[in-house]
């Protein structure tokens, strides 16, 4: 028996049932992993001189990195799964915005004058205009099949 049957169970079949995680879906996957393991990285700053040995000088930008990589990843997966084959574009828009959004606190722990960068601040608004794009198009997406369904059980 191999390691990965022994954490999943002998009874396990291999063999997909159902189709596969989308795209955004596993981008989600992926991210909530990232957070997860960035949680090592906050246990190791939060002891002793973990943050100094790292170079960190903000560690609750290393908090707020681990807790976005969660949320968002979480958020991600919940609204791949809700909102299955949303348009291509609002997607994409989605994905892109919820790793920038989260991404941009780690520069921070190691640099916190970044914040008054220009070229940081710009990719920080271009940051949450895409989320707030890719989580608004989803919920309009929501929000139409709802309204259609809706509206072809009448007729």
């Amino acid at each position: 028996m191999t390691g990965v049957q022994r954490i999943i169970g002998r009874g396990h079949n291999p063999r997909p049932t159902s189709r596969p995680p989308s795209g955004l879906v596993a981008s989600g996957v992926v991210e909530l992993a990232a957070g997860a393991l960035s949680g090592w990285v906050y246990a190791a700053v939060m002891y002793d001189d973990g943050a100094r040995k790292l170079g960190i000088r903000s560690t609750a930008r290393i908090r707020q990195w681990h807790l976005d990589l969660v949320a968002l990843g979480t958020s991600t997966i919940a609204l791949g799964l809700a909102v299955p084959d949303a348009p291509k574009g609002v997607r994409h828009t989605l994905a892109v915005g919820a790793w920038s959004n989260a991404m941009m606190f780690l520069p921070l722990a190691y640099r916190p004058e970044l914040i008054q960068h220009p070229a940081y601040r710009a990719l920080g608004l271009a940051s949450f205009v895409t989320t707030s794009v890719g989580f608004s198009g989803m919920a309009a997406v929501a929000l139409a099949r709802v309204t259609a369904t809706r509206g072809s059980a009448r007729g």
